[in-house]
């Protein structure tokens, strides 16, 4: 079956020809500002010939011909990510709370992760979860860039740990992994990739991953399903599976009229890219029924006592947990119980601890700062030169200082009195920046 016949099976026709028509247009680029970091007015003034996403706040679509934002001196300070508009719609819809405790199952690269982070101020507790190692450091590269301290990134089975975080979490994330037919505009192979019984197999997977997550979702909670497929069998194939072996409920979404619905079978709406300005993504919203029985499991504990280590900061900061692991430390707005999850990286790394002393800052923890007794702002040409590994000369008397372009932090560095100790990593970075 090829894949215009396969709409045909569950589109009507003149919808089915519009979708694939669609696949001819040029894609669509989306960027989310990191509102801790840029307003909406500061991010227009720089790049005003943007158009707001509809139906996301802060968020907008750009032409990169115009603005290559990828290049950006403000993308590499963290100040926005850039995301696939319709990726960006499943967290808007969440009604997401500071309190509440997060799963993004399938997170990696990290963009609903971090978009829900931002909804939540940074505050409370996002697990950001990947079976994927590789995947995994990537997410972690996207929240250090950003300043994002309220996440735990874990490589973990939940297959085979689900067991233990029964009704723990608030709110889930289920971007599941599938055929990939809603990145055909993007990238040619997943158009020569696509069959249907690739379509079947990642159906079983979607179905055993939903059964998991809903099984760990508190009583009240919501779990946003979605994929990146234009198939019913994934999308709404899976849900009703859910439906039929469990008392999950479908919780009500907005119209839009930007979303397309099926009318044979309305449950949760597609944004087909002749419709939506994205590339595609199905998104359905479930509930499950509130309990009056009190949740014995819950892995979120109360406050400890200040930690001794809190001396060692020579910021000032809200978070209210420090803890050591291993040689470093680590900042988080909450305590989390962490046991059998396979811990990559959690909150804010401030850096390597030998006696009692933060020896070595982590330059990350400069995009998380607020404040800090010694500031250098430098100059776009200072910036590029850090960025891109050369030393910068200063006056500065010898002591740590926390390096600044237009507000934004870039780095913590040792000062000599000369010279500034270049921390920044070998990366290789593009040449210029504006």
């Amino acid at each position: 079956m090829d894949f215009f016949n396969h709409l045909l099976s569950y589109l009507p026709s003149e919808d089915a020809k519009l979708l694939v028509d669609s696949f001819k247009e040029h894609q669509k680029h989306g960027v989310l500002l990191n509102t801790l970091k840029m307003s909406d007015e500061k991010f227009l003034s720089l790049f005003p010939n943007v158009h707001p996403h509809p139906c996301v706040k802060h968020a907008f679509i750009y032409n990169p011909d115009e603005y290559p934002l990828s290049k950006s001196i403000y993308y590499e300070l963290g100040a926005f990510y850039l995301q696939e508009p319709s990726a960006m719609v499943p967290p808007s819809l969440l009604s997401l709370q500071q309190s509440d405790i997060i799963l993004d199952l399938c997170s990696a690269p990290g963009g609903k992760t971090i978009h829900s982070s931002f909804i939540k101020s940074n505050q409370g507790v996002v697990v950001a979860n990947d079976i994927s190692y590789e995947r995994c450091l990537k997410t972690i590269e996207n929240i250090e860039k950003l300043g994002i301290g309220n996440v735990i990134v874990t490589c973990s089975n939940f297959a085979k740990i689900y067991e233990s975080f029964i009704d723990c979490f608030d709110k889930i994330i289920l971007d599941a992994p599938c055929s990939g037919s809603g990145m055909f505009r993007k990238n040619q192979k997943f158009v020569d990739d696509w069959s249907y019984n690739k379509v079947l197999k990642y159906q079983k997977e979607q179905k055993e991953l939903i059964t998991i997550a809903y099984k760990m979702l508190k009583p009240g909670g919501l779990l946003m399903y979605s994929t990146c497929s234009y198939s019913q069998e994934e999308n709404e194939d899976v849900v009703q599976f859910l439906l039929e072996n469990s008392d999950a409920t479908l919780a009500c979404m907005p119209s839009h009229e930007y979303f397309y619905q099926n009318k044979k079978r309305p449950i949760g709406v597609h944004l087909f890219p002749y419709l939506f300005p994205g590339e595609g993504h199905y998104l359905c919203l479930i509930e499950k029924p509130s309990s009056n029985i009190a949740n014995k499991k819950r892995i979120f504990q109360p406050p400890r006592f200040e930690n001794k280590l809190f001396k060692l900061l020579p910021f000032s900061t809200t978070y209210t947990c420090l803890e050591q692991i291993g040689d470093y430390l680590y900042l988080f707005p909450k305590h989390f119980d962490t046991k059998k999850l396979n811990i990559l990286y959690k909150g804010v790394k401030i850096g390597k601890i030998i006696n009692n002393q933060i020896v070595k800052f982590d330059f990350h923890c400069s995009r998380f700062i607020d404040n800090f007794p010694r500031v250098i702002d430098l100059s776009l040409l200072e910036v590029e030169q850090y960025i891109n590994n050369h030393p910068i000369t200063t006056n500065s008397e010898k002591n740590i200082y926390w390096l600044r372009y237009d507000k934004l932090g870039l780095s913590l560095a040792k000062s000599d009195g000369k010279w500034l100790k270049n921390c920044y990593p070998k990366i290789t970075y593009p040449k210029k920046y504006n």
